[in-house]
């Protein structure tokens, strides 16, 4: 039994009351994620402006750039989410229906599309760098990169048209998911990135088992444990951001009040997953072998594809980026 007299409670049905804990909860949820967020943002910046001189700086000058724009975007998301949430319960509080219906009919004013064009751009530029991972990895192969990842390329560029559609929609009033009158893009949009995630993940991880097995053939188990370990950071951090997607899309498909519990942390959530890639690449235990950003030596890898590997081959080359 609710410790709260039923005259103190709000003059609404359990399920519009069920509705805004969800947003709320959300909120909360989403504060936690960008937490987490902006702490590996600083361990990875730590990481990268005290990383060795040399070769290595144009490098990271240009992921410190990538990282920094991806945070700034991050805590643009969150300070739009906080003041849609204040206005919601606290400013608007007595709209007909409580802070559920702000929040559904409300979407589209300006403070709100501040986080929803900060949460596209965000999956993006997320997006993007995956499938720059799959090329690389495929560089050298027997198969094409391009080929490879041609469908990839294509969901991508799907995702950015839809992702338009969808601010589009949002950006008018009686818009948002939960109350359009017309086509609704957050299905389509949330799925196709969901899609590409999961596709562009497999794709590495079976490119990284395959470099795997040879080297362990060739070479032995010892020298095979290094791409054992990347393929796992690569799946862990994917199953991170996949798990939210799906957590939001289900009970969103249904019409469940659960997925707004979801949604609002599920940008933060993409972020902290691409960081964890970062920066566990660029942790002491990987920094010898990967030198932040050292997988796959050109050389090694025509070499793995070959059948045939020199000594010397892992250790010099041409340095394919996985970032």
């Amino acid at each position: 039994m609710s410790p709260i007299p039923p005259e103190w409670r709000p003059d609404e049905t359990d399920e519009e009351i069920f509705a805004e804990h969800t947003w709320l909860q959300g909120a909360f949820l989403g504060a936690v994620a960008y937490g987490i967020q902006a702490i590996l943002y600083f361990m990875l910046m730590h990481k990268l402006l005290t990383a060795r001189k040399g070769a290595n700086t144009r490098r990271n000058t240009g992921l410190i750039i990538y990282i920094t724009t991806i945070f700034i975007l991050g805590t643009l998301y969150v300070a739009g989410l906080f003041e849609f949430t204040q206005q919601s319960f606290i400013d608007g509080r007595n709209i007909p229906g409580g802070p559920n219906v702000y929040e559904e009919i409300m979407f589209s004013i300006p403070i709100d599309m501040l986080a929803n064009v900060g949460m596209v751009l965000l999956s993006w530029m997320c997006d993007v760098i995956n499938v720059w991972r799959c090329y690389v990895v495929y560089l050298g192969g027997h198969v094409p990169a391009l080929a490879v990842i041609a469908v990839p390329v294509m969901i991508y560029l799907a995702s950015v048209v839809l992702g338009i559609l969808f601010l589009k929609q949002v950006g008018h009033t009686s818009q948002s998911p939960w109350d359009s009158s017309g086509v609704n893009y957050t299905i389509p949009y949330y799925s196709t990135s969901l899609a590409l995630n999961i596709l562009v993940t497999l794709l590495i991880a079976v490119r990284l088992a395959y470099y795997r097995n040879r080297i362990s053939r060739i070479m032995g188990g010892a020298q095979g444990r290094q791409y054992t370990s990347l393929a796992a950071i690569v799946i862990e951090s994917a199953a991170i951001y996949s798990t939210f997607s799906l957590l939001f899309l289900v009970p969103f498909a249904f019409g469940h009040p659960l997925a707004q519990l979801f949604l609002q942390a599920l940008s933060p959530i993409q972020v902290c997953s691409y960081n964890l890639i970062f920066t566990s690449l660029a942790e002491a235990v990987f920094a010898d072998r990967f030198n932040i950003t050292h997988s796959v030596p050109s050389r090694s890898r025509e070499s793995v594809d070959q059948g045939d590997i020199q000594s010397g081959d892992s250790d010099d080359g041409d340095v394919r980026r996985l970032e």
